[in-house]
C-alpha cells in the first residue's frame, strides 16, 4: 500500500512521461508486428513467384526468344532545340518582337554576362534562329550532328548567309505556363550557317531564313537502349538468364577492356549497350537481340535451327528468320544463311546477306554489291552490310561501287569506306583554307559531289574539269566571280569587315576550289557556286548535292519500305500452322517455328492491338 501511494504521489511529469512511453510502445510493437507480417507475406509471395517461374522455364513449350517475354525501349528518335544567335550577318539581321522567344535568350545572354544583352540582340548583324538535332537509338556520346536552323517567327530578320551560330547548348524543350523550360544539355552546336541550294531541295529559289550547320552538334551523352520484361515474367530468374544470353553472344573491346552489353537492373530492365559496329542500325541490332534465345539446351537449338531453315526460305518470313539466326551465331546458322543467297527471291537474298554481313562472311560481299546496284530501296542498308563487314571482300565492294554510274552509289561508297576506315588514305583529302576538304577520286568517270551532312567536303571523281564561264556570275550577295583574259577567273570575296580578296586562278574546278581558300571564302560559298555553276551548265561533268541524303533516315525506313509489299497480307502459314501477320512487325519476335505457342491462334486484329498498345507504353516510359 505505502508503494501504491508513493506511486500516485509521484509528480504529473512523471505520470505523463510514463504514459506516453507505454503508449509508443505500444504502437512500436504493432508496427513490428505488421511490418513482421508484410515481410512474411512478401516472402510468401517471392517464394511462390519463384517457384511459378522456375515451373515455367522448365516447360518445353516456354518462351524461347527474348522477344517473347521482353519490349524494346528507347528505340525512338530523340530531338534536342534550341534558341541561339547568328552572328557576323552583313546587315540582314533584325530586331527580336517582345515575347517569350526574346525573354529567353536574353536571360540566357545575361546568364552569359554577355555585355549589353538588348542592344547585341536587335543589332542588323544579329538574328534569333531556332536550332534543332534528331539523335538516333544507340548514338553515343561525341557523335557529330548536322543543326537545322529556322529564323525565329518574332525575328525580322531577312538573310542568313554569312552567318554563324554562337555556341549554344541544345536540350528538350516544354513550354509551361507561359514560359520555356529546359532539360539539362543535351548537345553543344555552333558553326557557319549553310544555305541549302536549290538543286538540293528542288525549289524554284533558295530559302535565306534556313540553313543546316553541318556536323555543328556534338552529343554530351549517349542514347541508352534497353529491354522491358513482361509482366509476367518479371522475376530475377529470367532477367539474369537474358542477361546471361546477350552477353554469351554479344561484347566487345573498349580501350583493351572486354565490355559486356547487357546487364540486369531490376527484375523488370535490361540496360543494353549497342555494339560498336551494331550502331550503324540500332532498330536491326534490337530485331537480333529480340531474336536471341535465352536458357536453352543445344538440343533445343538445333530444333530452332532446323525451324530458322524453313522460314528463311520464305520471303514473308526470311527477315525474322535471318534476324534469329544471326543471334545464334554458330558455324550451321551462317551455313543456311549462305545456303539462301542463291535464292531466286531479292527479299531471301538481301536479309540473308545483311545478316552474313553482320557476322563477317565473306559470302555476304557480292550479294550486297548486286543488291545496291539493282535495288535502290535496299541500297542505304546494302552500304551499312559493306561497312560492318570486316572480311576484306567487303572493301574490294566499296572499291567497285567507286567506278558505278549512279551518283548515290559513288558518294554512298566513297563515304561507307570513310566510315569503315577514317584513315583510308582513298577518303584523304586536302583542307582547303579553314573551312572545308578537298577530295580528289581516281575514276574513269567524272563526277563532282557535294556534302551538306557531316562533313563540309568537296569529293571529284576524276581529273580536274573545264570551266566555261562567259559571264561573271554572283553566287552570293558578296562573292563573284569574272572571267578574265588567258582562260583565267578572278574571284572576289567582300567580307562582312569591308575587306576585300581577289585570287585569279586557271579556268578550271580544282584551280578555282583551292582559290576559294587564298580568299577566305566560307563552305557556302563554296556550295552555291558550285550550284550555279551546274545549273548554268559551265561544267562539263555532272554536280551532284549530297546524292545519298537522307541516308540516316533510309537506314531507318529502308527495310520497312523493302516489306511493304509482304507485311500487308493477312497471315503465314508453316507446317500446316496459321499465324497472324502482324506478329512480325517490327519488335513483335516471337519463338521459332515448330514449337506450340499460342499466340499462333492470335487473329490480325488482336496482334496489331496488342502490339499498339506495347508502342503507347513504350512512348510513356521514354516521356
Amino acid at each position: 500500500m505505502d508503494r501504491a501511494n508513493r506511486f500516485y504521489r509521484l509528480p504529473p511529469q512523471v505520470l505523463a512521461t510514463s504514459a506516453c512511453v507505454g503508449w509508443f510502445a505500444l504502437v512500436w510493437f504493432a508496427g513490428c508486428s505488421s511490418w513482421i507480417s508484410k515481410k512474411g507475406e512478401r516472402d510468401n509471395h517471392f517464394q511462390k513467384e519463384t517457384k511459378r517461374i522456375q515451373d515455367l522455364m522448365a516447360d518445353p513449350d516456354r518462351p524461347r526468344l527474348i522477344g517473347e517475354v521482353a519490349n524494346s525501349l528507347g528505340m525512338s528518335p530523340s530531338q534536342y532545340d534550341s534558341y541561339a544567335l547568328v552572328s557576323s550577318l552583313p546587315g540582314t539581321g533584325g530586331i527580336v518582337r517582345p515575347g517569350i522567344q526574346r525573354d529567353w535568350i536574353l536571360d540566357e545572354m545575361r546568364k552569359r554576362e554577355t555585355e549589353s544583352p538588348e542592344t547585341f540582340l536587335d543589332d542588323v548583324s544579329t538574328a534569333l534562329v531556332k536550332l534543332k538535332i534528331i539523335a538516333k537509338p544507340c548514338d553515343a556520346k561525341g557523335d557529330i550532328f548536322d543543326i537545322e536552323i529556322d529564323n525565329c517567327t518574332e525575328c525580322l530578320a531577312t538573310d542568313l548567309t554569312e552567318g554563324y551560330v554562337l555556341e549554344s547548348r541544345l536540350s528538350e524543350l516544354a513550354m509551361l505556363k507561359g514560359r520555356l523550360h529546359t532539360s539539362e544539355p543535351k548537345a553543344i552546336g555552333s558553326g557557319e550557317v549553310v544555305i541549302l541550294p536549290t538543286s538540293f531541295t528542288r525549289n524554284p529559289e533558295i530559302t535565306p531564313l534556313k540553313g543546316v550547320v553541318i556536323g555543328g552538334a556534338k552529343l554530351k551523352q549517349d542514347q541508352p537502349i534497353g529491354l522491358r520484361i513482361e509482366p509476367e515474367f518479371r522475376h530475377v530468374i529470367v532477367t539474369k538468364a537474358i542477361e546471361k544470353a546477350i552477353n554469351a553472344r554479344f561484347f566487345y573491346k573498349d580501350s583493351n577492356k572486354q565490355k559486356m552489353v547487357a546487364e540486369g537492373t531490376s527484375d523488370w530492365y535490361l540496360s543494353v549497350l549497342a555494339v560498336p559496329k551494331y550502331r550503324h542500325d540500332c532498330n536491326h541490332f534490337m530485331s537480333v537481340i529480340k531474336c536471341t534465345g535465352f536458357g536453352e539446351t543445344s538440343m533445343e537449338q538445333q530444333e530452332r535451327l532446323i525451324g530458322c531453315k524453313k522460314l528463311l526460305s520464305d520471303p514473308a518470313t526470311s527477315r525474322r528468320a535471318a534476324a534469329e539466326l544471326e543471334a545464334i551465331g554458330t558455324d550451321e546458322a551462317k551455313s543456311i544463311l549462305v545456303g539462301a543467297l542463291s535464292s531466286s527471291d531479292a527479299q531471301v537474298r538481301f536479309f540473308s546477306a545483311y545478316s552474313l554481313a553482320y557476322l563477317d562472311c565473306k559470302e555476304a560481299s557480292p550479294v550486297l554489291l548486286d543488291l545496291a546496284q539493282t535495288t535502290p530501296a535496299a541500297r542505304a542498308l546494302c552500304l551499312v552490310g559493306l561497312v560492318v563487314n570486316e572480311d576484306s571482300s567487303a572493301r574490294v565492294a566499296l572499291e567497285e561501287l567507286l567506278q558505278a554510274q549512279d551518283p548515290d552509289l559513288r558518294f554512298g561508297a566513297f563515304k561507307a569506306i570513310r566510315q569503315k576506315n577514317p584513315s583510308d588514305m582513298t577518303a584523304k583529302g586536302e583542307t582547303i583554307g579553314k573551312n572545308f576538304q578537298f577530295v580528289q577520286v581516281p575514276s574513269s568517270i567524272p563526277l563532282l559531289t557535294v556534302s551538306l551532312q557531316k562533313h563540309k567536303e568537296v569529293i571529284l571523281f576524276g581529273n580536274s574539269i573545264a570551266l566555261m564561264l562567259n559571264a561573271p556570275i554572283a553566287p552570293t550577295t558578296l562573292l563573284t566571280l569574272t572571267p578574265v583574259s588567258g582562260d583565267q577567273i578572278k574571284i572576289t570575296k567582300r567580307h562582312v569587315s569591308g575587306e576585300i580578296r581577289n585570287a585569279i586562278v586557271p579556268s578550271d574546278v580544282v584551280s578555282v576550289i583551292r582559290g576559294f581558300g587564298t580568299i577566305d571564302a566560307s563552305y557556302n560559298d563554296v556550295v552555291h557556286t558550285l550550284n550555279q555553276l551546274a545549273i548554268s551548265q559551265s561544267l562539263a561533268t555532272p554536280v551532284a548535292m549530297n546524292p545519298l541524303h537522307n541516308q540516316d533516315s533510309q537506314i531507318v525506313n529502308a527495310a520497312n519500305d523493302y516489306l511493304k509489299e509482304f507485311t500487308e497480307s493477312k497471315e503465314v502459314t508453316v507446317d500446316n500452322a496459321t499465324i497472324a501477320k502482324g506478329s512480325f512487325k517490327s519488335s513483335s519476335f516471337l519463338s521459332a517455328f515448330g514449337f506450340k505457342n499460342a499466340a499462333w491462334g492470335k487473329s490480325k486484329s488482336n496482334s496489331v492491338k496488342e502490339e499498339s498498345e506495347s508502342n503507347e507504353k513504350d512512348s510513356a516510359s521514354n516521356q
